[in-house]
């Protein structure tokens, strides 16, 4: 009978290596307890519980900063409150228009949803629409200042779209506390693609601040000139492309680019051009 010795590592045969001893590994690793050198990647449970734990603080977050927002448009009332449902019915429009966009696509090409040209067409809606709520008020107030009433119609209009992100966020947590095909395939993503979930949700927080910011300065902009639309057109596809260079980069990358933070960027220049015009009128 003929015996085959056990391969060594480096691919030769013969007597096979002896074990080494746990004095050995002890000192090759060190405290077996010790694990400060390791980088141990998050488990599944832990990328849930941060996830809940995550859009738990959005969802208060998120409602928050919608009312400093109005606190702090406080400073320049126009005379009537109806100012501010013009501007709840120009977001109300806006959401329509990011309804239908989302319909189109899913009847037609999932692909067309990263297309440059729809976002640009979709971008040029709302903005037209943001004009024509614009001279709505002014044709329904002729003497109210328009510094003061653009920053109400965009208030408005802001407003709509902090709701409908804290029900999305209240959404997406029960979502992931209940087991669920979405709920997996995100925790997957996530553990495979390391993407930092704490990061994840600051990037979130941005978002929604920059947001807040383009929907006051734009409308600010429009109200003080018209022409300014194009401007805000810019701005407004700009803001589009940068989220479109993000989604076609991988989960992992995305936390870590600049693109991440270009909304909220936008969103600051557009409320500093805001600024400007209001002080220059």
């Amino acid at each position: 009978m003929s015996t085959t010795s056990t391969p060594r590592p480096d691919g030769a045969h013969g007597t096979p290596a002896p074990a080494p001893s746990d004095d050995a590994v002890t000192d090759a690793c060190g405290d077996p307890h010790d694990h400060s050198d390791h980088d141990h990647p998050p488990t599944g449970a832990e990328i849930v519980t941060g996830l809940i734990r995550g859009f738990s603080v959005l969802t208060l977050v998120v409602p928050a900063l919608g009312l400093a927002m109005l606190i702090a448009c406080l400073a320049a009332t126009p005379s009537t409150p109806l100012v501010l449902f013009v501007g709840t019915v120009l977001g109300g429009l806006q959401l329509a228009v990011l309804v239908a966009t989302s319909v189109f696509v899913s009847r037609s090409h999932a692909r067309l949803a990263l297309h440059p040209g729809l976002l640009t067409a979709r971008s040029v809606l709302e903005e037209v629409l943001r004009v024509a709520a614009v001279l709505l008020a002014l044709v329904l107030w002729p003497a109210e200042a328009r510094g003061p009433m653009g920053l109400w119609v965009g208030a408005g209009c802001a407003l709509v779209w902090v709701v409908l992100t804290t029900v999305q966020l209240a959404s997406a947590r029960q979502r992931i506390a209940s087991p669920s095909s979405w709920s997996q395939e995100m925790v997957a993503t996530l553990l495979l693609e390391r993407v930092s979930v704490r990061r994840s949700m600051v990037i979130r927080a941005a978002d929604v601040v920059g947001l807040m910011l383009f929907q006051l300065g734009a409308t600010v902009l429009v109200a003080a000139s018209p022409v300014m639309v194009v401007a805000t057109i810019v701005l407004s596809v700009a803001t589009g492309f940068s989220t479109l260079a993000l989604q076609r980069r991988a989960p992992s990358a995305r936390t870590g680019s600049p693109w991440a933070f270009a909304p909220l960027g936008i969103g600051l220049l557009t409320a500093a051009l805001a600024l400007l015009a209001s002080l220059s009128a």
